[in-house]
C-alpha cells in the first residue's frame, strides 16, 4: 500500500481528514465484536448487528472517501480554542486515544457552531485517500455539540523531522492500557495541529460501527511531520485499522479558497 505526500491538482499539499471512532468508542467496541479483517471486517459490519450497524452497508453518506478535485469554496477557517492540560491515553481495542481530563472545555467553531473537543485517535494507514493515495497515519480530532452533533477534524501525518509536540503521546502508544487514568501526559492540543489553516470539508459518517451519518468532516490540506521512528510507534500499536473508502454518492466536497479568512 503506497504512502506519500503529494498535491491536489489545484496546487495545495494534500492532507487528510480523518476518520472517527465515536465519542463513546470504548463502549461501542465492547458491545459487539468487530474488526478490520475477515468475517467481522468492514464488509460484514452490518451482519454483525443489523439493528445498530445497518448504516455501515445501507448509508448514502459514508466515510472515509477518496478526495479528488474538491470544489473551491469561500469558507471561514476553523477556530480552535484548545486548552492545554492533562490527557488520558488509552487503548480501546481498535486504536489508541487521548482525551482531556481537565474540567476546562476545548472547542472548535465551524460555521458559527461550537463543538466541544472529546478525544483524538488514529488510523494507520490513513482512512481518507487523496487522489487514490494514503498517508502512513491519519489522526481524527473528535468534537461534539451539546445537542449531540459531531464534527471531526482530520490530520495526515507524513515522515520528516521529529515532532516534539507529539512525543509525549507517541512515547505512550505501545504501553497504553484500557484505563485513561493509568497513563497521563500533558498535551498542548493546539500545537498538535498543522500551522496552515486550509481544510477540505464534506458531510459524512463515523468510520466505525454503527457508521452513523450527519458528521461534519474537516480535513487539513497540509500534513504534519513526524520522524519515521514516531510513525513506527503508531504502527507498532495498530496497523491496518482503516475502513476502506466509501462511495461519494454526489456529495459536494469543498476546499477553502480563503486560507486567511
Amino acid at each position: 500500500m503506497k504512502s506519500r505526500s503529494f498535491k491536489f491538482k489545484f496546487g495545495v499539499t494534500a492532507v487528510a481528514a480523518a476518520t472517527l471512532i465515536a465519542v463513546a468508542s470504548t463502549a461501542s467496541g465492547a458491545a459487539v465484536a468487530w474488526t478490520y479483517t475477515g468475517a467481522t471486517g468492514p464488509s460484514h459490519w452490518k451482519t454483525i448487528d443489523p439493528t445498530n450497524y445497518a448504516a455501515c452497508a445501507d448509508g448514502s453518506a459514508q466515510s472515509p472517501i477518496n478526495i479528488v478535485n474538491p470544489v473551491r469554496t469561500d469558507l471561514v477557517n476553523l477556530k480552535f480554542s484548545y486548552v492545554k492540560g492533562e490527557a488520558g491515553i488509552f487503548n480501546n481495542g481498535h486504536t489508541v486515544e487521548a482525551e482531556p481530563l481537565g474540567a476546562e472545555k476545548s472547542t472548535v467553531t465551524i460555521g458559527g457552531v461550537a463543538y466541544t473537543f472529546a478525544q483524538f485517535h488514529f488510523h494507520a494507514p490513513s482512512e481518507h485517500e487523496i487522489n487514490g493515495m494514503h498517508y502512513p497515519v491519519e489522526v481524527h480530532f473528535v468534537h461534539k455539540t451539546d445537542a449531540g452533533k459531531l464534527a471531526v477534524v482530520g490530520v495526515f501525518i507524513k515522515a520528516g523531522k521529529e515532532n516534539v509536540e507529539w512525543k509525549a503521546f507517541t512515547d505512550k502508544l505501545t504501553v497504553a492500557t484500557a484505563d485513561p487514568e493509568a497513563t497521563k501526559v500533558e498535551l498542548d492540543w493546539a500545537k498538535l495541529l498543522p500551522a496552515a489553516s486550509k481544510t477540505v470539508r464534506y458531510d459524512g459518517s463515523l468510520t466505525t460501527p454503527g457508521c452513523s451519518e450527519g458528521v461534519k468532516w474537516n480535513v487539513f490540506t497540509t500534513p504534519i511531520q513526524m520522524s519515521q521512528a514516531q510513525i513506527n510507534q503508531f504502527l507498532e500499536a495498530y496497523s491496518g485499522n482503516n475502513r476502506p473508502v466509501q462511495p461519494l454518492n454526489n456529495r459536494v466536497v469543498a476546499v477553502d479558497s480563503t486560507p486567511t479568512k
